[in-house]
């Protein structure tokens, strides 16, 4: 049975979910573009601005540049205009999952470290993480927009394990996308995909029976005369 100490987590698609397709159509409307054009750009720069490549008013130029933005069609001026991507932007990532919050919070009572490891920009993490109530049930945080390395590269899990000043082996960490699981696990970590939380609880209490899994599922069933507002499934 693996000693695992630490468990890590992304941010986007696994404690929050993933941006919306309406999030970013608005975006690309409020930059003025056409989405068919703005949707493609905005995600095939991303990972220049996660790893800190392009600053966030270089990347969101470009992608406005890119996608063809008519500046008549924009609310404001240019760097208005950013301001509001920016916050658009922020704000799409803001939608956390309860039950991840719930699990982190018994995680911590059964005495696991916890961290973040996240592709994600400075500024983004500025506007979304660093005066967040979030940051409250984690110790560390690293980012690819400080260390300039994205997921799945190796050398990033290699940088938490040393930040966390634990074995790569004592890690379990979870993500949604299955390429930066496997770039997680050639980095020596246990590793776990985030597809839903019923797949996830199954697979974390038949492959890591020793980890709690407190919190992670709730349910709602139909109310009866007398019975309680909600139940919990542990």
């Amino acid at each position: 049975m693996p000693n695992i100490t630490t468990i890590a987590f992304d941010f986007g698609g696994v404690l929050v979910q993933r941006i919306s397709d309406e999030f970013i159509c608005h975006m690309a409307y409020a930059a003025g573009a056409d989405p068919e054009r703005f949707v493609p750009t905005f995600w095939r720069l991303r990972n220049d601005f996660d790893s800190g490549a392009l600053d966030a008013r270089t990347y969101w130029h470009t992608v406005m540049s890119e996608a063809g933005s008519d500046p008549s069609r924009q609310p404001g001026t240019e760097e208005e205009t950013i301001d509001l991507l920016m916050h658009l932007d922020a704000l799409g990532w803001a939608s956390i999952h309860p039950g991840m919050l719930r699990w982190i919070s018994a995680l911590r009572h059964a005495g696991f470290r916890r961290m973040i490891i996240s592709n994600m920009a400075a500024e983004t993490y500025d506007l979304i993480i660093r005066n967040s109530a979030l940051l409250h049930y984690f110790e560390r945080v690293v980012l690819s927009g400080w260390i300039g390395i994205n997921k799945p590269d190796r050398r990033i899990f290699e940088a938490a394990a040393t930040e966390m000043e634990v074995e790569p082996g004592e890690m379990l960490f979870i993500d949604d996308l299955a390429h930066n699981v496997e770039g997680a696990k050639a980095a020596g970590l246990h590793a776990v995909q985030f597809r839903d939380p019923q797949t996830f609880a199954d697979e974390l209490r038949e492959r890591y029976p020793e980890i709690p899994g407190t919190g992670i599922l709730c349910s709602q069933p139909t109310m009866s005369s007398g019975s309680a507002p909600w139940h919990t499934m542990e």
